[in-house]
């Protein structure tokens, strides 16, 4: 048997035409379980590494018959709305509420899929990346399923697909490095230097992120760019950002490219039966953008703002 047939992991979400990730045009694969919780997160799905169940009461038509279906008791109804028990779901095997909703009101978030079945999927999207295109690792955080990561991209570079991936950085730098050989690109989150605002914001330190960091400068020799998402009243400011700047400069790379945070995943939260981080922070101007910009381009890095990107 294909050893790759043998390794597999959890994903969320495939989507294809992405033009921001990486070089040309790319599938994005999102793997489930995160090691963080930033207040901005737009994709509350990939938090947890098991599966979860998505509901959306608008859809509903409150025909019972996922309760009917639910092998576990797990659903109840209040006041016209349907309530799942997360501990039972989550060791859930056959999700049977969702196949038994034809409204659509129910939908899984996180599916096993073996590197194999995988790969056969990314083959389909081949013909219309181009001739720069390829696979990008996101999530969640890709290497928060190491083994599943490494295979999928030892897999993929063997067969001269172009890969990267999107990091927070927060795992152990045994998951990173082991799948080093068969990556192109990298980008790698930096929200914050300060530790205790960084745990503030994203409900952890950074000691690891900055050590992963300046051991990639070192060992990786492909592209690494930095990625800093912009979120005002947290690390816009002066001195936020001349830290950020100087930390950069001493890992020896020279180019960064910085998103604006936005709201955008604030339905899924409601979808998951969660309440919303914030909606304190507001999305940046393109006038706050340009002014973060000029600290990192005055100091003579490669800054690039939004989806404004050469890849």
């Amino acid at each position: 048997m294909d050893a790759t047939q043998l390794t597999g992991g959890y994903l969320f979400d495939i989507q294809g035409f992405s033009v921001h990730d990486g070089p040309g045009c790319r599938t994005l694969l999102f793997l489930k379980g995160c090691p963080m919780r930033c207040e901005w997160c737009s994709n509350p799905e990939g938090i947890h590494a098991s599966p979860e169940i998505l509901y959306n009461p608008t859809k509903c038509t409150m025909d019972l018959l996922c309760m009917q279906a639910c092998p576990h008791d797990a659903i109840t109804v209040t006041d016209q709305f349907l309530n799942f028990n997360p501990q039972v779901c989550k060791s859930c095997t056959s999700y049977a509420c969702t196949d038994s909703c034809y409204a659509g009101a129910i939908r899984k978030a996180g599916y096993y899929i073996n590197t194999t079945d995988l790969f056969r999927i990314i083959q389909r999207d081949r013909q219309y990346w181009g001739a720069n295109g390829g696979i990008t690792l996101t999530g969640g955080e890709p290497f928060m399923q190491p083994d599943f990561a490494q295979s999928i991209l030892k897999k993929c570079f063997d067969a001269f697909i172009h890969t990267s991936v999107e990091t927070c950085g927060n795992v152990p730098w045994k998951n990173i490095s082991q799948s080093l050989e068969w990556l192109d690109w990298i980008f790698f989150d930096l929200k914050h230097i300060n530790p205790e605002k960084h745990k503030e914001v994203t409900g952890t330190g950074n000691r690891q992120i900055l050590k992963n960091a300046k051991l990639l400068a070192e060992e990786f020799p492909g592209r690494l760019i930095f990625r800093i998402p912009l979120i005002p009243g947290v690390n816009d400011d002066e001195t936020t950002l001349a830290e950020l700047v100087e930390f950069i400069l001493s890992t020896g790379k020279k180019e960064v490219n910085i998103i604006p945070a936005h709201h955008m995943g604030r339905e899924k939260y409601r979808l998951l039966g969660q309440s919303y981080y914030t909606t304190e922070f507001k999305v940046p101007s393109a006038e706050e953008l340009i002014k973060a910009s000029s600290y990192f381009t005055d100091a003579g890095l490669t800054c690039y703002l939004g989806s404004d990107t050469p890849f």
